[in-house]
């Protein structure tokens, strides 16, 4: 594996791996993190102030600078046990202006972050949630660099739930959840109204429900991501394999039929 090579040598064979290819191996170890901007084409490999963990999650947001537009920044936090076995929360901002690191120390990990960050405008959002409140939109403002959070539209103290976040056209989140434990075949998407810097997260009158037995599809137990045409009222929500986590399948929820990860029609 790449990610047992020396870190100087790491960086050697990746800094001659074309462009296009640089999206497949950032998953392979576990010492690099790489940004990629859609616009330009261009990446920036960040290295660590002390290192990388498998159990990261970021969040990419941005302040307003007179002088130079948006000065973008990356929020990294982790929660894990080291070798004391004793839980250890860590929370760091890394500047893209000065390519540098600093510790976060006025913040308590006492919660469980249950999707991957979603960015809209400055900020970047999660579904997470705790013992005492369930689950909640947590949202990290890169300007005052504090953490916040609103109520879902649903209430859910179960860790097993399967809940999800999108961006919709760079304006609004979508929030996905399922219940598990009580075994339903429904899935259901909510909308917020849309978002701008002055005005705070509220929900919209959008409710769409999908019924399994209706597309005749398994259940969906596993919801990685998914993507919402608000318009059309159409869902597609990629899956992991229960069976193969190595497997990911895709689910139009228009149709009555389902994509695999390399696109192929299923019966």
């Amino acid at each position: 594996m790449i990610s047992d090579l020396p870190d100087d040598l790491e960086s050697e064979i990746l800094s001659r791996v074309p462009t296009k290819s640089l999206a497949k191996l950032q998953t392979m170890g576990n010492t690099r993190l790489v940004v990629w901007d859609s616009s330009t084409g261009e990446t920036r490999w960040i290295k660590p102030r002390t290192r990388f963990r498998n159990d990261d999650y970021y969040g990419l947001g941005y302040v307003n600078s007179k002088s130079s537009g948006h000065s973008f920044k990356i929020l990294r936090s982790c929660y894990y046990r080291n070798d004391q076995k004793q839980w250890v929360a860590e929370f760091e901002i890394y500047e893209f202006g000065s390519d540098t690191w600093r510790v976060l120390d006025y913040f308590t990990h006492d919660y469980g972050v249950f999707s991957s960050g979603g960015p809209l405008k400055r900020n970047t959002y999660w579904v997470a949630g705790d013992k005492e409140m369930g689950m909640f939109m947590l949202y990290f403002d890169f300007t005052r660099e504090r953490f916040g959070h609103f109520p879902l539209p649903f209430k859910s103290f179960n860790r097993e739930d399967t809940a999800s976040l999108s961006v919709v056209r760079e304006e609004k989140l979508s929030v996905l959840h399922q219940k598990i434990l009580e075994f339903s075949n429904e899935m259901k998407i909510w909308l917020t109204n849309k978002i701008d810097e002055t005005i705070e997260l509220s929900w919209s009158n959008f409710v769409l429900t999908v019924d399994y037995d209706k597309f005749n599809l398994p259940s969906v137990v596993n919801v990685a991501s998914f993507l919402l045409d608000e318009e059309n009222k159409v869902a597609v929500c990629s899956d992991i394999d229960v069976d193969d986590e190595n497997r990911t399948r895709v689910y139009p929820l228009s149709h009555l039929r389902f994509l695999d990860f390399v696109g192929r029609l299923m019966d």
